[in-house]
């Protein structure tokens, strides 16, 4: 008898259990079909950045950085007079270091220190048409170094909203060409999600030339080429099986 109410005990709440469950509906999640799509946009550049600076090795700190400093000076004088706006010119790096002398004959270091110094500017050219001038101009005025000359759009909130659309548009015929595939419709967008993938501005890097004294005379075959951005999209639909 002691069995018997034993096991009644342990079934009365199984059977409440899964009549329970069994008078909840089961939640069917809904098929989904995630795509990403690609946009790019383009444009002709209307700015151009070039770096120039200077880099000197000299055997005392105050020659070497006064030097340094006289090089540049002129060679922003010489861009201003080119046409770049003062504004559109900044400092990109500023170096000072002293190493001791390697003798390359004797594979040794002499015990004689020299000074390095390098400096760098930064200007953005407006007429990209007299980027090739404005080299001319800094390296006569002794610049010996142009590490990057780089084309860009200014404003490019246009292209990215141009690239946004081309996107949207990819990710929609990506989705219903799947679709007709499964024999499938697609139901409303579920979720959305932006990312940026590239976007290349085209440089010619000019280094080590001049240093003054009409060194590079002729205008060096900078060309703008184009720009571009892209991004890409994830995109959810929810699809309804075709019954």
């Amino acid at each position: 008898m002691k069995y018997l109410l034993t096991v009644l005990v342990l079934l009365i709440p199984a059977l409440f259990m899964s009549s329970v469950f069994a008078s909840q509906e089961t939640y069917e999640y809904p098929a989904m079909l995630t795509v990403t799509g690609y946009g790019m946009a383009g444009a002709e550049p209307d700015i151009a950045t070039v770096v120039f600076g200077v880099d000197l090795v000299r055997d005392n700190p105050g020659i070497a950085v006064e030097e340094a400093a006289g090089i540049i000076n002129n060679a922003m004088g010489a861009a201003r007079n080119a046409g770049v706006d003062g504004e559109d010119m900044h400092t990109t790096g500023y170096n000072l270091w002293v190493q001791e002398v390697y003798d390359n004959y004797t594979y040794e270091y002499t015990g004689e220190f020299e000074y390095c110094v390098n400096h760098y500017i930064s200007v953005d050219i407006r007429d990209i048409d007299s980027v090739g001038e404005v080299l001319i101009a800094i390296v006569n005025a002794g610049a010996n170094s142009i590490t990057s000359v780089t084309y860009r759009v200014e404003d490019t909130s246009g292209l990215y909203t141009d690239a946004r659309l081309n996107a949207v548009q990819n990710a929609c015929e990506k989705a219903q060409e799947l679709a007709n595939g499964f024999d499938v419709t697609l139901g409303e967008v579920q979720n959305i999600s932006e990312w940026l993938s590239y976007y290349p501005s085209y440089d010619a890097g000019y280094y080590n030339y001049g240093g003054g004294q009409d060194a590079y005379c002729e205008v060096p075959p900078v060309t703008p080429g184009s720009y571009s951005v892209s991004l890409e999209l994830s995109v959810t639909f929810e699809l309804i099986r075709n019954d």
